[in-house]
């Protein structure tokens, strides 16, 4: 019986050590994506689901380093990757604890593919990250 409780609390251990990291990576609706680096992971997500032209969105971010402390997202910025007539739009940034973010305040103007960047700091280094979205 000492065994069974013994593995039990093993099993309990390893099981929760990923949901008790400091940032972790599910945003808690099963989408999104998620971002890596050499040194950075980004997990990310538009609220609402979906993305619509004109239509302003937010992102949902947790920013980590590797070793999966929080970092600082330094701005996020979204520009149009076929039409480089439009200026890049910038979010404004909100949040930051425990490295979970929103940006918000951008309507994407016209549909087509966009990228969107993503400028991390951590020990005083600064990197930036890109990732491509359709919208329609």
């Amino acid at each position: 019986m000492r065994f069974v409780v013994c593995v039990f609390g093993l099993a309990v251990t390893f099981l929760a050590g990923p949901a008790l990291a400091e940032c972790p990576m599910d945003l808690g609706r099963g989408t999104g994506w998620v971002l890596f680096s050499q040194h950075y992971m980004i997990a990310f997500r538009p609220d609402p689901l979906r993305i619509e032209s004109g239509e302003p969105f937010a992102l949902v971010m947790n920013v980590c380093t590797k070793t999966g402390e929080a970092a600082e997202l330094v701005s996020v910025a979204a520009e149009r990757v076929d039409d480089s007539t439009l200026p890049q739009q910038h979010l404004k940034l909100s949040g930051g604890r425990d490295g979970r973010y929103r940006a918000e305040g951008l309507p994407l103007p016209s549909a087509g593919r966009w990228e969107i960047a993503f400028d991390v700091r951590a020990d005083g280094e600064t990197e930036e990250l890109t990732h491509e979205i359709m919208v329609k």
